[in-house]
C-alpha cells in the first residue's frame, strides 16, 4: 500500500504535526518532551502541567537545562536511563526522580520514555513525566523472581552503612554491583522462565560466596548487589568479586539446558567518603562499565577518574548517534595481497568517524563504546551495506573479481536477524556473495559455543566466506577449529611482527599455517611490515597478507585508482 503522505510537503507536515501536538497535550496534567538522541529538545507540551508541577512555564523550561533541574544524586541514573533508552528503538525506560520547584523546593516525579526514533512522523524520543505521588502503593522491598531484598530496600540498607561510617570511623564496607552480560541474549534464546529459575540458581551462589552479615539484593532482572559490612579494603573486596564471578561462571542445568554466563563486576568501598547512598551505588555502576569489554578483567575498583571518563563516554555515545544520522562515519580500504602472485587479491573494510570539530577519529577511540552499549549492531550494519555497496561499484568499474572483508563484532554475530541483515546487503547492493567475507573474531564464537556452528552455518547459505579473525590472541582453542565452517584463519599481527630477517620466531606460525591448511583454511597474515615478513610468509606457504608494507588504509577513491592501476607488489 503505497505511504499516503509521501507526496505532502514537508514542511507542511511539521506545521501540522506541531499543532496536532500542542492540541493533544494542552488538557494533559502529564509533562510531555520529545528529544533528539543527543538529549536536544525537539517539542515540549503547552498548557498548564509544568506550571503546576513545577512552577515553571513551559517557555522557561525551554531554556533551563536538565543540570539546573535534576537533583544531583538523581541524575547519573535519570543519565543511565536515558543511555540505554537512546540505544534501541522501541525500547521503554521508567525512573522516579526528583526534580527542583521553581520557589526552590524538590518535587518527586516519574518520567516514561518511548524511543520513536526510527519512527517517520515523530522521528524523536517521548518522555511523559508525572508527579509521582506519596500516596502511591510503596516497593514490597522484596525481588518477585529470587525473593532478595529489591533496589528500595537495599538503598536503605546501604543508607544505615553510610550513616554508620559517619559516626563510627572504624566502620566500613563495599558495595559490589554484579551485571550478568547479554541478559537478553539469555532471554531470547531459553526463555523467561528458564532464565529466571537460572536467576535463582545465581542468587543462591552469590548468597554462598559472601558472610552470613553481608547483604545480597536484586536490583534488576540483570543486576545483583552485594553490600560487604565491615569491609572496604579494595584489595579484599576484589577477592570476593573473583569468588562470585568464579562461582556464577559454572554452567547451569535447567530442563535439560546446559547454560553459561558471565558476571561483571564494579565495587565501590568506603574508603572514599560519601554522603548518600545514591553516590555509593553510581560509583560502583561506574566501574562495572569500566569493567566491561574485550580483554578486560570484568571487575573493576571505583577511581576518581571514572567520573571524568563517564562524562567523555556519554560525549562519545551521543556524538555516534549523530554521526549515524548525520552520515559521518567513513569507510577506508587497506588491500590484501596474494603472496603467490604480489597482486591485489581484495581489501578489508575499516571504520572511522570524520567528526565536523575533531577531524578523523579512529575506531579504538570509539568502537569500544560502541560495542558496550550496542550500538555497535546499527553501525556494523551500516558498515556491511556501505562496504557491499562499494565492492560491487568497482566490480561494475573495473571487472575484476576482488574481495572484501567486513567485520562483525559480538553483538552483531549473536543478532537474531544477522542472516537477514547479510542477505539485505548483498541482494540491495548486487554484489556477489563470493566477493564477500565476514571476519569473526575467536572470541565471539567462544562466548557463544552452544550456538556458533548453527549461526555460521546460516551466515554461510548466503554463499559468503566466513574468516576466523585474530587468531591466537584469546583462547586459541584447537579442538573447536574442525566443528566450524571457516574458509580462512587470519594470523595476528602480534606473532608476524616476531618474524626475524633469519626466519627466527616463526615456529608458531608455521604451524598455523599447516593446521588451516589441514582443515583446508587459507590464511592470511596482517600487520606485515617488511620485506623480509613477506617473503617468509610466502615461503610457510601462507596465501595472503596485509599491512603498510604493501598499503597502508585508504579511501575509495584512492583504492579506486589502486585497483585500475593493477599493481604488482
Amino acid at each position: 500500500m503505497a505511504n499516503p503522505l509521501a507526496n505532502v510537503d514537508e514542511s507542511v507536515l511539521v506545521t501540522v504535526g506541531g499543532r496536532w501536538l500542542r492540541a493533544l497535550t494542552e488538557g494533559s496534567k502529564e509533562i510531555v518532551v520529545l528529544v533528539d538522541a543527543d538529549g536536544a529538545l525537539q517539542f515540549i507540551s503547552a498548557g498548564s502541567a509544568a506550571e503546576d508541577l513545577l512552577g515553571w512555564s513551559t517557555a522557561e523550561l525551554e531554556t533551563t537545562t536538565t543540570e539546573q533541574l535534576i537533583h544531583p544524586e538523581d541524575e547519573p541514573r535519570v543519565m543511565t536511563a536515558f543511555r540505554n533508552l537512546a540505544i534501541e528503538a522501541g525500547s521503554r525506560e521508567t525512573v522516579d526522580y526528583r526534580v527542583k520547584h521553581k520557589t526552590g523546593g524538590w518535587v518527586r516525579v516519574q518520567s516514561t520514555g518511548i524511543n520513536r526514533l526510527d519512527d517517520p512522523l515523530i522521528g524523536a524520543i517521548v518522555v511523559h513525566t508525572r508527579e509521582r505521588h506519596g500516596s502511591e502503593a510503596p516497593s514490597s522491598g522484596i525481588h518477585p523472581v529470587t525473593n532478595l531484598p529489591d533496589r528500595n530496600a537495599f538503598v536503605h540498607t546501604v543508607s544505615d552503612a553510610v550513616a554508620r561510617t559517619r559516626a563510627d570511623a572504624s566502620y566500613g564496607f563495599s558495595v559490589l554491583l554484579v551485571d550478568i552480560d547479554n541478559m537478553k541474549m539469555l532471554v531470547g534464546n531459553y526463555g523467561q522462565e528458564v532464565v529466571d529459575e537460572v536467576l535463582v540458581q545465581m542468587s543462591q551462589r552469590l548468597g554462598g560466596s559472601i558472610k552470613a552479615a553481608d547483604t545480597l539484593a536484586q536490583l534488576e532482572s540483570g543486576e545483583f548487589a552485594v553490600l560487604l559490612d565491615g569491609l572496604r579494603d579494595r584489595v579484599h573486596a576484589s577477592r570476593v568479586a573473583d569468588k562470585i564471578q568464579k562461582a556464577l561462571a559454572l554452567r547451569y542445568r535447567v530442563k535439560d539446558q546446559q547454560i553459561t554466563v558471565a558476571a561483571i563486576v564494579g565495587i565501590a568501598t568506603s574508603e572514599r567518603k560519601y554522603e548518600n547512598p545514591e553516590q555509593v551505588i553510581r560509583d560502583a555502576a561506574l566501574a562495572t562499565n569500566r569493567a566491561r569489554g574485550p580483554g578486560k578483567r570484568r571487575r573493576a575498583v571505583f577511581q576518581t577518574q571514572m567520573r571524568v571518563e563517564d562524562a567523555r563516554y556519554m560525549q562519545i555515545l551521543a556524538g555516534m548517534h549523530t554521526a549515524l544520522q548525520a552520515n559521518q562515519f567513513r569507510l577506508h580500504y587497506q588491500p590484501i595481497v596474494s603472496l603467490s602472485t604480489r597482486t591485489l587479491a581484495g581489501f578489508e573494510a575499516l571504520i572511522r568517524w570524520v567528526h565536523p570539530e575533531q577531524g578523523m577519529i579512529m575506531p579504538v577511540s570509539f568502537i569500544p563504546v560502541a560495542e558496550e552499549t550496542g550500538l555497535i549492531v546499527p553501525i556494523g550494519n551500516w558498515v556491511l551495506n556501505e562496504a557491499c555497496r562499494q565492492m560491487a561499484a568497482w566490480t561494475r568499474e573495473h571487472g575484476q573479481k576482488l574481495y572484501i572483508s567486513v567485520n562483525l563484532s559480538t553483538k552483531q554475530f549473536v543478532e537474531e536477524d544477522i542472516s537477514a541483515q547479510i542477505e539485505a546487503a548483498i541482494r540491495d547492493s548486487g554484489v556477489d556473495p563470493a566477493q564477500l567475507k565476514l571476519e569473526i573474531t575467536e572470541s565471539a564464537v567462544l562466548e557463544n559455543q552452544d550456538g556458533a556452528a548453527m549461526a555460521l552455518n546460516r551466515i554461510k547459505q548466503h554463499g559468503v566466506k566466513v574468516s576466523l579473525d585474530d587468531f591466537g590472541t584469546g583462547y586459541s582453542s584447537f579442538s573447536y577449529l574442525h566443528q566450524l565452517p571457516y574458509d580462512t584463519l587470519k594470523i595476528d599481527r602480534s606473532f608476524v611482527s616476531r618474524i626475524g630477517d633469519a626466519g627466527e620466531n616463526s615456529e608458531i606460525i608455521h604451524a598455523i599455517i599447516v593446521l588451516a591448511h589441514n582443515l583446508r583454511m587459507d590464511v592470511v597474515a596482517e600487520g606485515v611490515e617488511t620485506a623480509t615478513q613477506a617473503t617468509q610468509l610466502k615461503n610457510m606457504w601462507c596465501e595472503y597478507a596485509q599491512g603498510n608494507y604493501f598499503a597502508k588504509p585508504m579511501e575509495a577513491e584512492a583504492a579506486a585508482a589502486l585497483i585500475k592501476a593493477t599493481p604488482q607488489w
